[in-house]
């Protein structure tokens, strides 16, 4: 079964690292479970051009020297790419523009865009903020922000660990979730997290019972029942068209990050959505999908809700 709403191909962005090859070549393959194209892109800015006579200036020798390098970088990818997958049909572009604006170019008609990341902590938050961030909370397709083996980059059969709470946000990357597990042969496990002021907001008389003249109890066992039952019935329609799908439902007391993390140490990767749009989207990609990009180690696929706030 093709992803939902499957663009015409898979987009990656190179620069030359181990990271960015891993990542290509995770792309190729989900592009070729697809029957798609897969368009590496390599971009990084280049100095403004001199105009003049002669010999080349110092910057336009500098620019020859970095259009040699990106080349280079691409026809490296490119022979990475065929070794690891033979048949894949490629397309590459090279360009002057910062990298984030090129691959939110090439993201119009795409089925996904793929990203390496580096390590973690504070170096990578500043990476993520300057690409992956502004790619994820803008593009117009789902962007995976790929980590792993470049030796080994997957993708593989461990589940793909998907985070439920009933919102449209969340139904667009559950339903990305199940197509994309179908695609892999792999289970789902999806996971609603729920926390105390949550539940005690929602609880119903049954829920609650008195202890003294006015204090009121929260029976956690009944909330706990009642939101396992809440997250089956939201699973219900995504089980009806993939049955294929084996599902693991995860219902748990505690904050959503925590919980999907959790969920990720025995998974492959996890879907978050977003409602990242337009100036705001990095202050709204702040919560759980953010967390998840900078503290997973695993690769993220971020699915943003296109539908402005």
């Amino acid at each position: 079964m093709p992803l939902v709403n499957a663009g015409t191909r898979i987009v990656v962005g190179v620069d030359g690292s181990d990271t960015s090859l891993g990542a290509a070549k995770w792309a190729a393959v989900v592009a070729g479970k697809l029957g798609q194209p897969l368009h590496v892109v390599h971009s990084a800015p280049k100095p403004g051009r001199r105009s003049g006579h002669g010999e080349p200036s110092p910057s336009q020798q500098l620019i020859d020297s970095l259009d040699a390098e990106g080349a280079e970088v691409l026809s490296s990818a490119v022979e990475t790419i065929r070794e690891h997958v033979s048949d894949i049909r490629l397309t590459t572009e090279l360009d002057n523009e910062p990298a984030g604006a090129t691959l939110l170019a090439a993201a119009k008609g795409a089925t996904m865009i793929v990203l390496g990341a580096t390590g973690r902590g504070t170096v990578e938050r500043w990476l993520l903020g300057s690409t992956a961030v502004r790619v994820a909370s803008q593009a117009s397709c789902p962007v995976a922000v790929w980590r792993g083996d470049p030796a080994d980059p997957g993708p593989d059969t461990r589940p793909l660990v998907v985070g439920v709470d009933g919102s449209t946000t969340s139904a667009a990357a559950t339903e990305l979730a199940f197509a994309f597990a179908d695609l892999l042969g792999a289970p789902v496990t999806a996971v609603r997290s729920w926390t105390e002021e949550y539940a005690i907001g929602v609880a119903t008389p049954e829920m609650l019972r008195q202890s003294g003249p006015t204090a009121l109890l929260v029976d956690w066992e009944a909330v706990a029942r009642a939101e396992e039952q809440r997250l089956a019935d939201v699973l219900a329609p995504f089980r009806d068209r993939f049955p294929g799908v084996t599902v693991n439902a995860v219902s748990s007391r505690g904050s959503a990050p925590r919980e999907l993390l959790r969920a990720l140490d025995d998974g492959q990767l996890a879907v978050v959505g977003s409602r990242g749009f337009g100036r705001v989207a990095a202050a709204l990609l702040g919560s759980t999908s953010q967390n998840l990009l900078h503290r997973a180690d695993r690769t993220v696929i971020v699915h943003r809700d296109p539908d402005p706030i």
